[in-house]
This record gives C-alpha cells, sequence and structure tokens, in this order.
C-alpha cells in the first residue's frame, strides 16, 4: 500500500515535471512560428538581400580565393546558389518547428507513439501552408506548392531526429537504471551473506 501511494506521489511529481517542460516547449514553438511569420512577411527584395548575404557567407567558407574575387563575381555566385540556399532554409525552419512541436506534444500528452508524431507533422505541415498562402499577400512574394511539400519534408525530417534521440536517450537511461539494479542486488547479497 505504501509503495503504491509512493509510486502514485511519483508519477504526480513526474507530471508536474512534464508539463512544466511542456509550458517551455509551447513557449519556444510560439516564437519560432513567429520567426518563420516573419520571414514569410518580408518583400521579395529584402527576402533576396537576406539569401544572397548568406549565400555571401558559404562562399566565404567554403571558396578559399571567395574574398579576392570582385564584387560583381560575388554577388553572381550568391545568385547561383540562392534557389538552394532559399530551400535548404525552408527546410531547417520547418524541422526546427518539428523538434519544437513534437517536444510539446509528447510534454503534455500521455500517448508517445506514431499517433502524437502524426498529429504534429500533420500540424506543421498545415501551418507550411498557411504560411505559404499568407506569402501571396506579401509585395513581390508568392504560393509555392513546392515550398509546403519542402517544409513538410523539414517537419517529418525534425520529427524522426527528435524521435531517435528521446529513443537513445531512454535506452542509455534503461541501461543505467538496469546498472544500478545490478548493483543494487550485488551489495543485498553481500549484506545477506554477511549476516
Amino acid at each position: 500500500m505504501n509503495r503504491k501511494k509512493k509510486t502514485g506521489k511519483n508519477m504526480t511529481g513526474n507530471r508536474r515535471k512534464r508539463n512544466k517542460a511542456g509550458i517551455i516547449w509551447l513557449f519556444l514553438m510560439l516564437i519560432w512560428l513567429m520567426v518563420i511569420f516573419s520571414f514569410s512577411a518580408k518583400k521579395a527584395d529584402e527576402s533576396t538581400v537576406m539569401s544572397h548575404s548568406v549565400g555571401k557567407l558559404i562562399g566565404n567558407i567554403v571558396i578559399p580565393e571567395y574574398r579576392s574575387w570582385p564584387e560583381d563575381k560575388q554577388e553572381q555566385f550568391a545568385e547561383k546558389i540562392d534557389f538552394p540556399v532559399r530551400k535548404c532554409a525552408h527546410a531547417s525552419e520547418y524541422a526546427v518547428l518539428g523538434v519544437l512541436m513534437l517536444g510539446t506534444a509528447y510534454s503534455f500528452a500521455e500517448d508517445q507513439g506514431k499517433k502524437n508524431r502524426l498529429l504534429c507533422w500533420c500540424a506543421g505541415t498545415a501551418y507550411a501552408a498557411t504560411d505559404e498562402f499568407h506569402q501571396l499577400f506579401v509585395p513581390g512574394r508568392s504560393c509555392q506548392f513546392r515550398d509546403v511539400c519542402i517544409d513538410s519534408a523539414g517537419i517529418l525530417t525534425g520529427i524522426v531526429l527528435f524521435s531517435l534521440i528521446k529513443h537513445q536517450i531512454a535506452k542509455y537511461n534503461e541501461k543505467k537504471k538496469v546498472a544500478k539494479n545490478v548493483k543494487n542486488q550485488g551489495k543485498s547479497l553481500d549484506k545477506n551473506h554477511d549476516s
């Protein structure tokens, strides 16, 4: 009976910890949704300047002689890699969203199975679709089905990464728990043997 009370109390404590963690996850997710929205709200020329600056940074890092190039050649390089930079940015920002959505869901839900992952992916994909629709009203921007697909793949990537990391942590904790139990059983046997 006493053991059951302890277990129930421990479960309530664990639930409280998960709810506190869930509030943090939720807060981070909401901030990230606003970050994504703010990127999408940028006019086409502002967005181009931002992606070109990333292209120039990549040139500085990857190409040793990039700094010695004339400015127009640097700009051509940034323009040349603009498409992959933009698409990688889409996938990356939504991968982060996938991690944050699943972290939030796992913190509040008892079920941490496939259903939660599927719901997070669907909700994230729906947000990606509404975000693309929002771009129809931003000067110079457009709504691209391809971008929704890339965003959806990004969300899926984030969900898979989160799930794999969570699984590895759970395996590690289980091994640690088993090792501790074995050690405690060894001590118990030693005490019984000495008696």
